[in-house]
C-alpha cells in the first residue's frame, strides 16, 4: 500500500483502538503501521471505498459527520430539521469521544470541533435557506461553543496553523477537506470571494503536498484539469466523419445545382420572350 492518507469507518477504528493498550497506541506510527493494516477490510457497503486505514486521526474521528452531510444532501427534501440537528449533535459527541480515545490533545479536539460545527452550520443554512427553518437560532456552534458564526474564525485558525504546517499537518488536512467539500465562510458574502477562496485552497493544497511529500489523498484531492484539450475528431470514427462530410457536400451541390438550373430556365425564358417580341415587331413593320 502506498504511503498516503486513507480512511476507515468510525466503528472499525473504535473496535481496533479498544483492543490496544495505551502503550500500543503510542507506538503505532508510519514505520510500523504495516503490522496492523491487515486487520482492516475495505467495506463494500461504504461510500468511501478508496481507503482502508487513516494516518489522520482528526479525519477518522470526523468521518461520521462528513458521512451524514452526504446522506442529507442526497435526501434533503424528506429531512426533518429537528431530527437532523439531533443526529449532528450525536455525531459531534461521537467525534469528541473518538478523538479522545486516539490520544489527541484536548485543545486540538476542541478547535476541530469548532471547525466541524462551523462546517455543518454553513451546510445546513445554505441547503435549508428556502425552507421555513432557521438553523442559526439553534446551530451546532451555539450549542457547543456559544457562538453563532464561525465563518471568519475558520480562516484565522487556518492562518495560525499554517505558521507551523509540519506540526499541524493533520489539522490542515481536515481544514482542506472542509474547503473541498464546499465550506466558504466569510468568502461566501464578500466581493470576489470565490477567487480569493480558490487561491487559499490552491495554496493550502501545495503546502500539504510539500509537507507530506505527496498529493492529498483522494477524499479531497484537487481537481486537476485535463492535460489534453478536447478534440471532436478523436471522438468520431473516421468512416462516420467521411460519410457525414460527403453527404453534406452532396446536399450543398444539389441545392446549388437546382438553384442554378432555375435561374438558367428563367434567363432562357426571358431571352425567348424578348426575341419573339422583336421578331413580331419586325414582321409587323415589314407589312406596313
Amino acid at each position: 500500500m502506498n504511503n498516503k492518507t486513507i480512511l476507515i469507518s468510525n466503528n472499525q477504528n473504535r473496535n481496533f483502538s479498544n483492543n490496544l493498550t495505551s502503550n500500543q497506541r503510542k507506538t503505532i506510527n508510519r514505520d510500523n503501521i504495516n503490522n496492523y493494516q491487515s486487520r482492516f477490510k475495505r467495506s463494500k457497503q461504504s461510500k468511501f471505498k478508496n481507503y482502508e486505514i487513516s494516518f489522520n486521526p482528526f479525519i477518522t474521528a470526523a468521518m461520521p459527520i462528513f458521512k451524514l452531510v452526504f446522506e442529507i444532501k442526497e435526501d434533503i427534501e424528506d429531512a426533518s430539521i429537528n431530527d437532523i440537528r439531533e443526529e449532528f449533535i450525536d455525531k459531534v459527541n461521537t467525534y469528541t469521544e473518538t478523538a479522545s480515545s486516539l490520544d489527541i490533545d484536548e485543545n486540538e479536539i476542541l478547535v476541530i470541533r469548532y471547525v466541524l460545527c462551523s462546517f455543518v452550520d454553513e451546510f445546513m443554512n445554505s441547503h435549508f435557506l428556502s425552507k421555513d427553518y432557521n438553523w442559526s437560532n439553534n446551530s451546532l456552534l451555539s450549542i457547543f461553543h456559544n457562538e453563532t458564526y464561525g465563518g471568519e474564525n475558520f480562516f484565522h485558525l487556518l492562518n495560525r496553523f499554517l505558521k507551523t504546517p509540519a506540526k499541524y499537518i493533520h489539522i490542515l488536512e481536515l481544514l482542506y477537506s472542509c474547503l473541498a467539500l464546499g465550506f466558504e465562510g466569510k468568502y461566501r458574502v464578500i466581493s470576489r470571494g470565490e477567487v480569493e477562496l480558490n487561491n487559499i485552497k490552491d495554496s493550502l493544497f501545495k503546502q500539504i503536498k510539500i509537507v507530506q511529500g505527496r498529493e492529498p489523498f483522494p477524499f479531497y484531492s484537487k481537481q486537476i484539469p485535463a492535460q489534453e484539450s478536447y478534440k471532436l475528431f478523436n471522438k468520431i470514427p473516421y468512416s462516420t466523419l467521411f460519410f457525414s462530410v460527403s453527404l453534406l457536400l452532396l446536399i450543398i451541390y444539389s441545392g446549388l445545382t437546382f438553384s442554378l438550373s432555375n435561374q438558367n430556365n428563367d434567363f432562357i425564358d426571358l431571352i425567348n420572350n424578348k426575341t419573339t417580341i422583336e421578331i413580331d415587331d419586325l414582321y409587323t413593320g415589314d407589312k406596313k
